[in-house]
C-alpha cells in the first residue's frame, strides 16, 4: 500500500481485519503539516464507516450561499448534515486502526518506482520524504499486490502503465479567527472563485477555515475573498495560506496486473465539490473486496482485478457525471447570470424541491431534478 491517507489505511485495515499481512508505505512523517482540507464529511460517512469521532470539531447544518452581490439562499435543514474534523486527528485515528489490526505502517519512506513482475510487484523505496527530500536510496520491497492510494502522484500511475489524471483544479485555506460567525457560507461570483466557489467553515472557539477552488491562481482568490465585505469586518486573525492541487477528473482505468488505483490518484473525487474522503472510501471498500477475492484465489491478473473498477465505478460514476454536468453549466454563467439564478431560488417551490432532494454526499438526483425544473430549463436555454 503506498500512501496512508484515508483510502490507503481503511483498504489496509479491511485487507489486515481478515488475516492478510499488510505494509503501507507514507512518504511523511506525523509532523508534517495537516492535509489541506476542509475536513468536512457528511454523517452518512460516520454511519457507513469505522471512522475516528474524536476527530469531531463542529458540525454543518444550516447552509448559506451567499451571490455576487450579496444574496443569500438559506438551507436550513432539521438534521445536521456533517461533521467537520480535525484532519490530523482524523488521520492519525485511521493509522491507529489499521494498526491495531496488524498493518505495519512505514512512514518517511516514499515509493519511487513500480516494477510489475509476472510473479510479484517491486516497489523502491527513499527514506526521508523520498527523492525530493534529504534521503537516499532505501532498497525495495515486493508483494503480491500494490494499492496506489497516494493522491495526486502522476508519476506512481505513469510507471504502473495507467497514465495520468487530469485536468485539476487548485484549492487554497486558511485558518481564521472569526466573529459573528454561526452558518457554513459558500461563496459564488467570477471575482470570488471563478467558476467555482469559496466557503467558510466553523471550528470551534472562534475559529473557522475559509478556502477557495479554482482552475488557477487559487491563493490571489483567497487573498481577495478574505479582504472582501463578505468577510473583512469578521476577521480578526489569519494563518498561513495552504495550497493544493485536486484531480477533477478520473484515470481511464484504475487497475491492471497486480495494483489497484485508490481515492483521490484514481479521481473518487466529487465533481461538485472536489471531497475526496467519502468517495475515496467507498474505494477502499471496493479495493478490499476485489482483492480478499484475488488473494484467496491467489490471482491478480486484470481479468479479476477490474472488479473493483466495477464496484466503484457502478456506485460513483452516476454521480460524477451529472457533477460534470453542472460544473460545465455553472462555468457559463456571468455574475449577472448568478444573481439571476439567486432570484430565481425562491420563486415556484424551487426550495421546497431542494429541501426534498439535497442530499449531502450524493447531488446526483438533485441535480437532475433542478435542470428539468420549469424556471430553471426555460434559464438554461436562454443562456
Amino acid at each position: 500500500m503506498v500512501g496512508a491517507g484515508p483510502s490507503g489505511c481503511y483498504t489496509a485495515y479491511q485487507l489486515a481485519r481478515d488475516g492478510f499481512d499488510v505494509v503501507v508505505l507514507e512518504k511523511n512523517g506525523t509532523s508534517n503539516q495537516p492535509p489541506v482540507c476542509t475536513g468536512v464529511l457528511g454523517v452518512e460517512a460516520f454511519e457507513r464507516f469505522d471512522l475516528p469521532r474524536d476527530s469531531i470539531l463542529s458540525h454543518v447544518k444550516d447552509l448559506h450561499f451567499i451571490g455576487p452581490s450579496g444574496q443569500r439562499i438559506l438551507f436550513c435543514p432539521q438534521e445536521v448534515q456533517a461533521h467537520v474534523v480535525d484532519r490530523t486527528m482524523f488521520n492519525e485515528g485511521l493509522k491507529r486502526l489499521a494498526r491495531q489490526h496488524g498493518v505495519a505502517l512505514r512512514e518517511e519512506t516514499a515509493c519511487t518506482g513500480i516494477s510489475i513482475a509476472d510473479s510479484h510487484v517491486e516497489i523502491k523505496l527513499s527514506h526521508n520524504g523520498g527523492s525530493g527530500g534529504s534521503g537516499g536510496s532505501g532498497g525495495s520491497l515486493r508483494a503480491r499486490a500494490l494499492v496506489l492510494a497516494c493522491g495526486s502522484s502522476p508519476d506512481l500511475t505513469r510507471a504502473a502503465g495507467l497514465g495520468v489524471i487530469g485536468p485539476y483544479v487548485e484549492g487554497a485555506q486558511a485558518e481564521v479567527q472569526m466573529k459573528d460567525f454561526s452558518a457554513t457560507e459558500i461563496y459564488v461570483g467570477r471575482n470570488v472563485a471563478p467558476s467555482s466557489f469559496g466557503w467558510a467553515v466553523r471550528l470551534n472557539d472562534g475559529r473557522a477555515r475559509v478556502g477557495v477552488v479554482t482552475k488557477t491562481r487559487a491563493p490571489h482568490f483567497l487573498e481577495k475573498l478574505l479582504v472582501s465585505d463578505f468577510l473583512r469586518e469578521r476577521i480578526r486573525s489569519k494563518g498561513r495560506i495552504l495550497r493544493k492541487i485536486i484531480p477533477c477528473g478520473r484515470l481511464e482505468r484504475s487497475y491492471t496486473d497486480r495494483t489497484l488505483v485508490v481515492g483521490e490518484a484514481a479521481g473518487q473525487v466529487k465533481t461538485t465539490t472536489h471531497g475526496g474522503i467519502y468517495y475515496g472510501l467507498i474505494g477502499a471498500c471496493a479495493a478490499a473486496e476485489t482483492l480478499k477475492r484475488a488473494l484467496r484465489l491467489n490471482d491478480f491478473g486484470a481479468r479479476i482485478l477490474q472488479e473493483y473498477e466495477q464496484k466503484w465505478r457502478s456506485q460513483l460514476e452516476p454521480e460524477l457525471q451529472r457533477g460534470l454536468l453542472l460544473r460545465k453549466f455553472f462555468e457559463r454563467l456571468s455574475d449577472g447570470q448568478i444573481d439571476k439564478l439567486f432570484s430565481l431560488a425562491s420563486k415556484d417551490g424551487i426550495m421546497e424541491l431542494v429541501q426534498k432532494k439535497a442530499r449531502f454526499d450524493w447531488h446526483g438526483e438533485l441535480i437532475a431534478s433542478l435542470m428539468e425544473h420549469t424556471l430553471l430549463r426555460r434559464f438554461r436555454i436562454g443562456l
